[in-house]
């Protein structure tokens, strides 16, 4: 009981330990509350101090998390065998190989951090002597996370040092774990490929990897030539039947048997559909198992040939909003092949499950948004899985988060009609925001919506207006994340860029990147072309309406920022140039706004080939 007790810790630090530990736009502070899972608050007061808030062990984990951080701004960092003995990997790096591990101005490390959920330093463990010859790598997270990130690291280290772990394993078997992390029936299990087999197994930017470790759930890494999945045996197993799946497509299509397994779900797809589901060189298939993190193949034709199995692999969840990707392709070039036969369902059980909602071809429109944004939007928000199949709405989620999607989606269309009532007192998933007048109302339904709506896209929430009877304004943020102020999404943190916005509208805020300008009431951007794109046709463009970046799940956070090395690529919430206001345009343009997606690329005349032909689609 003791231990899992919330309390709050202050911890006294300079300014320039402070600006350090918030980093560039609050993303190191932000990754320390990720590790941690405790928040963490930067307090301006006289002298900054540090606000810890959460259970014992994650306090002294943030706390831990900051001495290491502060100690990279002065020199080399000092950990004792306590701070180890954690929730710490440590792994030997050979010196010639650092610079490569770091990448330029850590670019590299900090990568990885991003990417894996992790904490990572070189350090000096007490007690121990200095090696000139090695260095140790301290990675700090949760189990799988510091295991994906460890193997990450060896795998960058054996391209420069070829052998350096692999002869090890080669001669004992030895996989590079900890004795502490072998609880219950996690392990490692592995074995080599060919050249040819590795090849493959890889994919293009690592993506079939990436597809077979989602899909199973698995730590899966290759290590020059050698496979490591880290995992329960369940998910081992399941990784390594994948991957068998996956070079047994070398020799032609599969026969696969998969009736009474509870991870694979198969689908009937018309012959005539196939190239249009598949896409050239198989991206618009590979788009459908990137944004659910599934694994699909085609089975062998039989039968007459009118239909093929299309079977998906991953969890129920995976694998519904899969399904789901592809009926609807399906039926915008087969309409009625799913839909024909059904009819609206509400699902009564608790635990996951599909609901169906016909609706007008109008409304349908409006809440898919341009380039499918609202309907991204929405998922995010609820939580849930929505995908518009035919004449039909699809929702999958748990009891809670269909019903979320449903009051979404209700209220964005009542927003449509201009008769919105939104009863929000008690909900635990609604936060308000009360504007002060008028003036507030038309800067962020004017200037200030795209700036809104790239809120909206960031924090993972979906925002609307009220207006209620006593003549007040009120601005709901909705989603299912509480949050925090300083977290990487939920409506604590658009709450605070929102009120930001408000009050300081003169000036171009630093997490948007710009400069400053404007006016009272409201600023004005200086006129920018929007740069140009190069727009691929063929897979990519044989989706639908809802266009190649129609997915539910909001777009990657991942970047970096903030301490002395941090990671390479685009910055985490950077706002790119060209895109602005989400779907749902009818509303806003009632009231004088230019609505535009915030998933739109920046296009130039003439019109992008994945754009040609998609207005009857309703976008």
């Amino acid at each position: 009981m003791v231990e899992s007790a919330v309390n709050t810790e202050t911890l006294q630090i300079t300014n320039d330990d402070a600006a350090f530990v918030l980093g560039k736009g609050g993303r190191t502070k932000q990754k320390i509350c990720r590790v941690s899972k405790c928040a963490v608050e930067l307090l301006d007061e006289q002298e900054p101090t540090l606000e810890f808030t959460g259970t014992p062990a994650q306090r002294r984990k943030a706390q831990k998390y900051v001495r290491c951080v502060i100690a990279q701004r002065t020199g080399a960092v000092h950990l004792t065998e306590e701070d180890v003995s954690e929730d710490c990997t440590v792994l030997t790096v050979p010196q010639l190989a650092i610079g490569f591990v770091t990448g330029s101005k850590g670019n590299f490390l900090r990568t990885l951090e991003d990417e894996h959920c992790v904490i990572m330093c070189f350090a000096l463990q007490e007690g121990m002597e200095d090696n000139e010859e090695v260095s140790e790598l301290m990675i700090f997270g949760d189990r799988p996370s510091r295991r994906a990130a460890q193997l990450s690291v060896m795998s960058v280290v054996e391209a420069k040092a070829p052998g350096y772990y692999t002869d090890r394993w080669r001669e004992s078997g030895y996989t590079f774990e900890d004795k502490a992390d072998l609880v219950g029936d996690w392990g490692t299990s592995t074995f080599e490929l060919s050249q040819e087999e590795l090849s493959y197994a890889i994919g293009s930017h690592g993506k079939t990897r990436k597809k077979v470790a989602r899909s199973s759930e698995c730590v899966v890494q290759y290590i020059n030539g050698v496979v490591f999945m880290s995992g329960s045996r369940r998910q081992r197993d399941k990784a390594r039947e994948y991957l068998k799946l996956l070079l047994d497509q070398l020799d032609g299509p599969l026969s696969l048997d998969v009736r009474g397994r509870d991870d694979a779900t198969v689908l009937e797809v018309p012959h005539e559909c196939i190239g249009y589901v598949t896409g050239r060189s198989r991206e618009t298939l590979g788009l459908v198992e990137e944004t659910f993190g599934a694994l699909t193949f085609f089975l062998a034709k039989s039968g007459d040939g009118q239909m093929e199995e299309l079977v998906i692999f991953g969890s129920a969840r995976a694998r519904k909003g899969a399904e789901l990707m592809v009926m609807s392709a399906v039926e915008r070039k087969a309409e009625g092949h799913y839909t024909g036969k059904l009819s609206d369902w509400k699902a009564t059980t608790r635990g996951f499950d599909v609901d169906r909602l016909t609706m007008d071809p109008e409304d349908m429109a409006y809440a898919r948004g341009r380039e499918g944004s609202t309907k991204a939007k929405i998922a995010t928000a609820s939580n849930a899985i929505l995908e518009f199949v035919g004449p039909m709405a699809f929702i999958a989620g748990d009891a809670e988060e269909r019903q979320r999607c449903r009051d979404y989606l209700g209220w964005l269309l009542e927003q449509k009609d201009g008769k919105v009532h939104v009863e929000a007192q008690g909900r635990s998933d609604v936060t308000e925001l009360q504007l002060t007048g008028d003036d507030d109302v038309g800067f962020l339904l004017g200037s200030g919506l795209a700036e809104m709506r790239k809120i909206e896209v960031e924090c993972g929430v979906f925002c609307m207006m009220l207006d209620d009877e006593d003549g007040a304004h009120r601005l709901l943020i909705c989603g299912h994340e509480e949050g925090a102020a300083y977290s990487v999404s939920g409506r604590v943190k658009a709450l605070r860029l929102l009120e930001r916005l408000v009050t300081e509208r003169n000036v171009r805020s630093d997490w948007h990147g710009g400069g400053k300008g404007g006016h009272k009431g409201g600023w004005r951007e200086r006129s920018r072309s929007p740069r140009r794109a190069s727009y691929t046709s063929g897979a990519t463009s044989a989706w639908s309406s809802s266009g190649p970046r129609d997915r539910w799940s909001s777009a990657s956070r991942s970047g970096g920022g903030g301490r002395a090395m941090w990671s390479r690529g685009v910055e985490a919430g950077a706002w790119k140039r060209g895109e602005g206001a989400a779907g749902a345009g009818a509303f806003w343009s009632s009231r004088g706004a230019s609505a535009r997606s915030a998933g739109a690329l920046p296009g130039r005349s003439p019109t992008p080939p994945w754009r040609r032909g998609t207005k009857a689609a309703g976008t």
